[in-house]
C-alpha cells in the first residue's frame, strides 16, 4: 500500500493519535478543567447579570440562548490549542524533525493531530453543556446533531491549529493568533448575543467571520432556531471542514516548519 493511502500504517496512526490524547489528558487540570470552569463563570456572570435581557427569539431566555455559544467557544479554543501547541512544543524541544521519520503517511500524521484536537474540543464542549444542565436543564432540540456540530467545529479548528503550529515557530506568535485573532472572532461570532443586534458595520462582520456560522448551527441544534440562511451556513461549515484539513495536509506534505533546509 502506498503512502498516498489514507491508512498506510494503522498501528502507527493510532499510536500517534493516542499520544496526542494522552499528552493533554496528563495535564487535564489545565487542558480540560480550566476552560470548563471559565465557561461556567461566563454563564454565571453573564447569565446572572443579563438573565432578564430580552432575546429576539420568542420563548427563549438569555441563559438558554447562551449555552450553545459557550459550548462552541469552548470547543473552538480547546481544539485549536491542542495541535498548535503540540507542534510548537516539539519545535522548542528540537524534536519536530522526528515527524519525518514516522512510518505513516502525511494524511495519517495530519489526521492524528487533528483528531486529537477534535477529541479535546468535543470533550470541553460536551462537559460545558453537561455542567450547564444545573442552570438551564438538559433540553436539546436535536441531541445527536448538537454533538455532531461540536465535533465538526472542533475538527475545523483543530485543522486551523495544526496549520498555525506548522507555520509559526514560537509560543508568542501562537498566543498572538489565539488572543488577537481567534478569541475576538469568537466573541463577535454570536456567542453572547445575536449578531443582528450589533450596530452598523459591526453586524456585517458575520459575513467574513468563520465562527459565526458554526455558533449559529450549534445554536440551531440546541434551541431549534437560527439567524440568517442555515443552508449557506451548513455549506460554509462543510467547505471549512474539508478545506482547512487538506490545507493542513498540504503544508505537512511540503514540510513547512518540519524539514530542515
Amino acid at each position: 500500500m502506498s503512502k498516498t493511502s489514507i491508512f498506510y500504517n494503522k498501528t502507527g496512526f493510532m499510536t500517534l493519535l493516542k499520544r496526542e490524547i494522552h499528552r493533554f489528558m496528563k495535564v487535564s487540570v489545565q487542558t480540560i478543567l480550566a476552560p470548563l470552569l471559565s465557561n461556567i463563570l461566563y454563564l454565571g456572570i453573564f447569565g446572572g447579570m443579563l438573565q432578564t435581557r430580552e432575546v429576539g427569539i420568542e420563548g427563549v431566555n438569555y441563559l438558554y440562548f447562551l449555552v450553545p455559544g459557550l459550548t462552541t467557544m469552548g470547543a473552538i479554543l480547546a481544539s485549536f490549542q491542542n495541535p498548535s501547541f503540540s507542534i510548537v512544543v516539539q519545535k522548542f524541544q528540537n524534536t519536530v524533525q522526528d515527524l519525518n521519520s514516522y512510518p505513516i503517511s502525511d494524511i495519517e500524521k495530519s489526521l492524528a493531530f487533528v483528531l486529537g484536537g477534535t477529541f479535546r474540543g468535543l470533550l470541553v464542549g460536551s462537559l460545558t453543556y453537561f455542567a450547564t444542565i444545573f442552570f438551564v436543564g438538559y433540553r436539546i432540540e436535536h441531541p445527536l446533531l448538537f454533538f455532531v456540530s461540536l465535533a465538526v467545529t472542533s475538527f475545523i479548528f483543530a485543522s486551523i491549529g495544526l496549520i498555525s503550529g506548522l507555520i509559526l515557530d514560537s509560543f508568542e506568535k501562537m498566543n498572538f493568533v489565539l488572543a488577537i485573532v481567534i478569541t475576538p472572532l469568537t466573541y463577535i461570532g454570536g456567542v453572547f448575543f445575536e449578531i443582528t443586534k450589533l450596530p452598523g458595520m459591526l453586524s456585517k462582520i458575520r459575513y467574513i467571520n468563520p465562527i459565526y456560522p458554526l455558533v449559529n448551527i450549534t445554536r440551531y441544534t440546541y434551541i431549534g432556531v437560527y439567524e440568517g440562511n442555515l443552508l449557506l451556513q451548513l455549506l460554509a461549515a462543510s467547505v471549512f471542514c474539508i478545506g482547512f484539513f487538506f490545507i493542513a495536509v498540504y503544508i505537512f506534505k511540503k514540510g513547512f516548519g518540519i524539514k530542515i533546509d
